[in-house]
């Protein structure tokens, strides 16, 4: 599998990297003409969106499988990245992302999906710290991440200048291996911070 990047800003149906374009597809809406559209057009990735279990990667792969065919790519060149708002299985149950696909390079958490999810008006604190639920979730997915041997990607921070070098800086120090940027001036802070991954 190619190279990782650091830092995802999602704008639209992409997620942009310093690598090259993630084309974002929702879990469970999969677009069998759009993921070969985007590999024939030089996809890097695909981002599944809204992701829970292994059983959303699988399907995934499946249609990424016969775009690669279709398109005259090597199998399994297309990695996928899992989307998720933190709310998944035990790592350990059937349902875990453990053996889901090959394809599958990380676990992105989107904290604004779990706001979405939850109906949450406040995920920050006064002080900047996750409140419970947030704070659990995205524990959920570092965790699930590293039970599944994959790399893990924080999601996108609102602070600026000193303060977002430091939250990512604690957020390397947890074990993410990047995370997502809210704005595109944030992609070279991060891929300087957690590069030495």
């Amino acid at each position: 599998m190619n190279a990782l990047p650091h830092a995802l800003f999602r704008a639209s149906d992409t997620l942009t990297t310093p690598l090259g374009a993630f084309l974002v597809q929702q879990a469970g809406a999969e677009d069998a003409s759009a993921l070969r559209r985007a590999l024939a057009g030089g996809l890097t990735g695909v981002a599944l969106a809204g992701c829970r279990r292994g059983a959303d990667v699988q399907r995934l792969a499946v249609l990424l499988s016969v775009a690669e065919a279709e398109e005259d790519r090597p199998e399994g060149s297309c990695p996928i990245l899992a989307v998720t708002d933190g709310i998944l299985p035990a790592p350990a149950g059937a349902e875990g992302f453990a053996g889901s696909s090959a394809r599958l390079a990380g676990l992105v958490w989107d904290h604004a999906a779990l706001a979405r999810t939850l109906g949450a008006e406040d995920c920050r604190a006064a002080d900047g710290a996750w409140t419970a639920p947030f704070a659990a979730a995205r524990a959920a997915v570092l965790l699930s991440a590293r039970a599944a041997d994959l790399r893990a990607y924080d999601s996108a921070c609102p602070l600026a200048g000193e303060n977002f070098v430091e939250d990512c800086r604690r957020s390397r120090a947890d074990g993410f291996f990047g995370r997502l940027a809210q704005v595109p001036e944030q992609i070279p802070v991060i891929e300087s911070i957690y590069g030495g991954r």
